[in-house]
């Protein structure tokens, strides 16, 4: 874990040369910081298929995207507006007893859960819904997913009472409709609500838990507060695994295990922006997915925002939460070594790994989107 943050460090953590524009830029933020929208991303966990250890679900932006493109992130994006739809099918425990401390406004909480459910489900298919029907005691604390992941793939189209509904998987095994669903709500044709009601479907907290919050530095031009949650891969759910499956933001996908997808992102095999890359290092040392789902119910909430330090014709990437309280030298960002590659991030949305490119940019990204 240690030395997972320390390469994560120096591949971000490096001063870089800033332009004189660059720096007028960031003097006009630093007087005016842009509000931070809420976002929030959702890290799908399996067992893995083989061995021991857990995998995540990773899509690759496909490259033409302005803000992150071809990286690797969560599925995730900002909340819209219909995310706080209160005719939004509910059953079980409230966000307030599935995840104290998520936020302290009750309603901003149930839309970020909502923004994660309907975001997961745009970007690869998967929903983390149930039937209707479900009974589901009010302080129940199940792990995310409602029942022990399978550790692998099961055909798509069926509906399994424990694990929520079927994606889109492969038309060939399910229902096509699926397909189509998941297209209305991506184009905004269809909301997530109307989606549950049509489907006899209800969203419920306990599918999901909070694993950190990340929110973009202040000299950022587009700034989100994320929420990255972990959820189990629901049984009988097949997550998008060709183009035409996934969103209009992505180009490919990847189960790996966090260990792996770590050692890959420091040899410059895979791209990641800092938050996706620290929360697949902290999931690195979890053996199974109830695991890691045990050790989310207990996690600080405390947002966590990176800082664009400039000075002297640089720009430098701070992580304050690796900082010793007195925030003194001798920490691993002074002895990081290495340069960042131009446009190291912040925190956005839309790549839910959180992080949208340093000063010069502020596209909307893919969790953050």
């Amino acid at each position: 874990m240690a030395d997972h943050q320390a390469a994560i460090v120096a591949r971000f953590g490096a001063s870089r040369r800033m332009e004189p524009e660059e720096e007028l830029r960031l003097a006009r933020l630093a007087a005016n910081p842009a509000p931070a929208r809420d976002a929030a991303t959702v890290v799908l966990l399996r067992d893995a298929p083989v061995g021991s250890g857990i995998e995540a679900y990773l899509l690759r932006r496909t490259r033409a995207m302005s803000f992150a493109g071809g990286m690797h992130v969560f599925p995730g994006g900002r909340v819209d507006p219909s995310d706080a739809a209160e005719d939004l099918p509910w059953v079980g425990p409230s966000v307030e007893e599935a995840m104290p401390g998520l936020d302290d406004d009750p309603a901003r909480a149930r839309a970020l859960v909502c923004a994660a459910v309907r975001e997961t489900f745009e970007e690869c298919g998967v929903l983390l819904a149930v039937p209707t029907g479900t009974s589901v005691p009010a302080s129940r604390a199940a792990p995310a997913g409602g029942a022990t992941p399978t550790g692998r793939n099961v055909p798509a189209g069926r509906v399994d009472a424990a694990g929520g509904a079927a994606g889109t998987g492969d038309p060939g095994t399910g229902d096509p409709g699926w397909a189509a669903e998941r297209r209305a709500v991506e184009s905004h044709r269809s909301g997530l609500a109307e989606l549950l009601t049509r489907r006899g479907l209800a969203l419920r907290a306990d599918l999901l838990a909070p694993w950190t919050r990340w929110i973009a530095p202040e000299l950022e031009p587009r700034r989100y507060d994320t929420r990255f949650f972990v959820a189990a891969l629901p049984a009988g759910q097949l997550p998008g695994e060709l183009a035409t499956e996934l969103s209009t933001e992505a180009d490919g996908m990847l189960w790996i295990r966090p260990a792996e997808a770590m050692e890959r992102f420091v040899a410059g095999e895979i791209g990641m922006l800092p938050p996706t890359a620290f929360t697949l290092a902290e999931l690195s040392a979890y053996d199974d997915v109830a695991g890691a789902l045990a050790a989310a119910r207990t996690r600080d909430l405390k947002p966590i925002m990176a800082r664009i330090v400039a000075r002297d014709g640089t720009w430098q990437l701070s992580f304050p939460h690796l900082l010793p309280p007195d925030g003194a030298p001798g920490t691993p960002l002074d002895s990081a070594p290495g340069t960042p590659p131009d446009g190291v991030p912040g925190t956005e949305p839309g790549t839910p790994s959180g992080t949208a490119p340093a000063p010069a940019a502020g596209t909307r990204g893919g969790v953050p989107r």
